[in-house]
């Protein structure tokens, strides 16, 4: 085939074939399975899955203690007690992550000088210092589960960086992987099955 020509199609149902006849270790999938683990902090589930699976994990599992605390204070909106426990855990940590608390996304703080909208947004989240009992502040809004959520999976980040610590799980590496290839193909209006659904792993038709 030339390279002028277009290459041929490949149906969902081919695609799903060729899924199928490749052959993956259950042990590198039980690896993946407990990297996401400890690297998220989930220590029971581990433990548990270490039991059912046979793997041992990376790290002591007991090593995870103090991360679930901090998991725990934040999650429930104790975001001083949380703040305390880290200065404790590693003193010059918040002193390199002025913002690590408030989940501002990098592209947040770079744009802040030319967008109005993120200097107020900024503005908001920084105020939230002023305040002993920030979630009974006015700015309480930006402490509710979703954003706590996100600032505790910062802050995991931020500590696992600091310990010189794998902080992305391979799966979630592995599905990004997935994404940019899937945009590359995309960008190259190449026709092929697309994943449309990572957490449900829905695969449709070329279109």
């Amino acid at each position: 085939m030339s390279y002028a020509e277009k290459p041929e199609e490949i149906t969902r149902e081919e695609w799903m074939d060729k899924l199928n006849n490749v052959h993956i270790q259950r042990a590198d999938m039980n690896r993946l399975i407990m990297n996401y683990l400890v690297t998220e902090g989930f220590k029971e589930a581990a433990e548990k899955f270490k039991m059912e699976s046979g793997i041992e994990p990376s790290v002591d599992l007991d090593s995870l203690d103090e991360r679930i605390k901090i998991r725990e204070m934040i999650l429930k909106g104790q975001i001083q007690d949380g703040i305390a426990l880290i200065n404790s855990l590693h003193p010059e940590l918040l002193d390199t992550n002025r913002y690590l608390y408030f989940h501002l996304q990098s592209q947040l703080a770079e744009q802040g000088e030319e967008s109005r909208e993120c200097l107020t947004e900024m503005e908001r989240t920084l105020a939230l210092l002023a305040f002993d009992n920030p979630e009974d502040s006015p700015f309480g809004d930006l402490l509710n589960m979703l954003q706590r959520q996100k600032i505790w999976s910062e802050v995991n980040q931020c500590v696992l960086d600091y310990e010189n610590r794998e902080s992305t799980p391979k799966l979630a590496k592995l599905l990004k992987l997935l994404l940019w290839a899937q945009n590359e193909l995309d960008q190259k209006k190449v026709k092929y099955p697309k994943m449309t659904d990572l957490s449900k792993g829905t695969i449709e038709d070329p279109k």
